[in-house]
């Protein structure tokens, strides 16, 4: 067990074997590359990436599908290779999200991609027009079941 104080959720006690590595870390945070994926308690279908170094770095994500049926990310192997994803892998997309509770956006452009069965993320910019600032639609947040990965890390 690691023990860990962060701002926003205090003092946790995780498992070194439930943290993500990120091996080249997270666009503007490319030296953070342990985090914890929480979900959040308030909310059911956001999470947390909480960098085990500093506990001062928490971002909210969302799963993209949950509000936006369409979306896809056409990626290339290259963008794939960090996660050494293997057949029947799970793979799992996520948006960071940011904005105040009356107008919530979501950063369609670069998804952060988790391996959960090897326990490796990614964050990658996305090759197609994707807005980097997608409103969500709030009423639809209230409704959505929580991912079913956090189910079983809870």
């Amino acid at each position: 067990m690691m023990r860990m104080n962060t701002n926003r959720f205090g003092i946790l006690q995780i498992n070194a074997d439930e943290l993500f590595l990120f091996p080249q870390g997270l666009i503007g945070m490319e030296a953070l590359r342990q985090w914890a994926l929480l979900p959040d308690p308030q909310t059911p279908n956001v999470a947390w990436l909480q960098s085990v170094s500093r506990g001062d770095r928490a971002i909210p994500l969302i799963s993209p599908r949950a509000f936006f049926e369409d979306y896809r990310v056409h990626l290339g192997r290259r963008e794939l290779g960090s996660l050494h994803l293997r057949p029947g892998a799970e793979l799992y997309i996520m948006t960071t999200i940011s904005g105040r509770e009356d107008k919530i956006t979501t950063n369609l452009r670069a998804p952060i991609l988790l391996n959960l069965d090897r326990r490796l993320g990614c964050q990658v910019i996305a090759d197609n027009e994707m807005p980097i600032q997608q409103t969500l639609p709030l009423k639809r947040q209230l409704v959505m079941p929580a991912p079913s990965f956090l189910k079983r890390a809870a």
